[in-house]
């Protein structure tokens, strides 16, 4: 498998496991109450959960049961008396006077995957039971987050490395590569012996089993190139062809790329990756 392939693959591997985490994370199942008029978020964290701050984390949450969704802390300023207040099961503590009546509905919302409600007054419960199990949430999500992070962008780094890394072409590619220029640019080098009449870049695609022959004129020349002079240059390219046709054949058309004119050749008896 072509190793920038590999790199792809890993990495969409990573970026699927870090989109998760934040579903990772909303899985948590909350308790519930009700909201009274003039309640706000901040009086309703504190009663809760003992911290006022802990309405904007996410241990603490307004649940819209109209429409079966959270609301968005952006809107917390202005709350409605037909919404709730949920708090994570594994964060706050289900105050006492509440648990003895929604005990049994709690377990069962839990079992059946769905946030647990219950009707039960809102009753202040202690900061000392609360503060740890949530920094714990806070401390776990984080965590989890920038590992994941931090994974990606190794992963990233590792990638770009590899593909900066240049792959050494193959020695009989190479030398049908060498070859064909040879043949290509003899006539050209005859007519002007002093300078080169063309440069030249080799670039080998592993998975094509293909070599791609860049060539651009030299120097205070126009030749060759695709715009100008397509019809003289595929006649060269068939030409080198008539002369190392046992060695090679193309594997592609022949196209452009800036000053460049790409040549793709693949051995004769070579097949690309997957081929059968």
């Amino acid at each position: 498998m072509d190793r920038a392939l590999r790199c792809r693959r890993l990495l969409a591997v990573v970026l699927l496991l870090l989109c998760a985490v934040p579903a990772l994370a909303e899985a948590e199942q909350f308790v519930c109450w009700p909201i009274a008029r003039g309640d706000t978020a901040s009086s309703l964290a504190r009663r809760l959960t003992g911290r006022a701050d802990a309405a904007y984390t996410p241990i603490f949450q307004i649940r819209n049961p109209a429409r079966r969704m959270f609301v968005p802390k952006s809107q917390y300023q202005r709350l409605s008396a037909g919404w709730q207040a949920c708090v994570a099961t594994r964060q706050a503590k289900t105050p006492p006077l509440a648990y003895s009546a929604s005990a049994a509905s709690t377990a069962s919302a839990i079992v059946a995957n769905e946030p647990a409600i219950t009707s039960a007054p809102l009753v202040p419960s202690s900061a000392s039971s609360t503060l740890t199990p949530g920094k714990r949430l806070g401390e776990g999500t984080f965590g989890v987050t920038m590992a994941a992070t931090v994974l990606l962008i190794l992963m990233m780094s590792a990638s770009v490395a590899g593909l900066l890394v240049a792959r050494p072409i193959p020695a009989a590619m190479l030398r049908a590569g060498e070859a064909f220029v040879t043949v290509f640019a003899r006539p050209l080098r005859d007519l002007s012996p002093d300078a080169p009449p063309i440069q030249t870049r080799f670039r080998f695609v592993r998975r094509k089993q293909q070599l791609e022959i860049s060539i651009a004129p030299g120097p205070g020349r126009r030749y060759p190139n695709l715009a100008d002079h397509r019809t003289n240059v595929e006649y060269d390219v068939n030409r080198v062809m008539r002369v190392l046709g046992h060695q090679l054949v193309l594997s592609d058309g022949l196209r452009a790329a800036g000053k460049w004119v790409v040549v793709p050749i693949r051995l004769a008896d070579a097949k690309p990756t997957g081929a059968k």
